[in-house]
């Protein structure tokens, strides 16, 4: 037969049981900065998916169906390349975000876009190719229509694919 003979310190148990909440507090607070971090970048990476590029096979569908469907697009917000167009009755802040359709196969062309409002437009010049960044809301111009309310834009090249085609039956943005 055994016999332990156990002797319970208790200065050095209390010491033990305060270092385990100790680290179990250092833990439980590394966790939540951390999780805290990680839920700050998924927004900022969620804004930037919120927003929807426009590519060139895209331009004339998301053009058309923006026109047909404004209610649809209100609040969109969407990054697209053209280069810039201006009538002769547009504010200094207004311009149109376009690009050059080819009709048909004997290259007739008509300039087609997206009426822009963007506060320093008139630092940019027509035919200037540019990079815009905004959200759609509803405009007029000789009635209603959508309209690009510019956030960001800037310079760029001229695309490979520079002019674009009439919308296809089947597409949808």
């Amino acid at each position: 037969m055994y016999i332990y003979n156990l002797k319970i310190n208790s200065k050095k148990i209390s010491k033990l049981i305060l270092a385990f909440i100790g680290i179990i507090i250092v833990g439980v607070i590394g966790f939540s900065v951390m999780s805290i971090f990680k839920a700050g970048n998924e927004t900022e990476n969620n804004i930037d998916s919120n927003i929807i590029e426009i590519t060139t096979n895209e331009y004339t569908s998301f053009l058309k169906n923006a026109h047909e469907n404004i209610d649809d697009y209100v609040g969109m917000k969407v990054k697209l390349t053209g280069y810039v167009y201006r009538m002769p009755d547009f504010n200094d802040n207004q311009f149109v975000m376009s690009r050059t359709m080819i009709m048909d196969s004997s290259s007739t062309a008509v300039v087609v876009g997206i009426l822009s409002q963007y506060e320093n437009a008139k630092d940019f010049k027509d035919g200037d190719w540019v990079e815009v960044t905004g959200t759609i809301v509803r405009g007029n111009y000789k009635g209603e229509m959508p309209v690009l309310q510019v956030d960001e834009i800037k310079t760029c090249d001229i695309p490979e694919d520079e002019y674009v085609y009439p919308p296809s039956e089947n597409s949808v943005i």
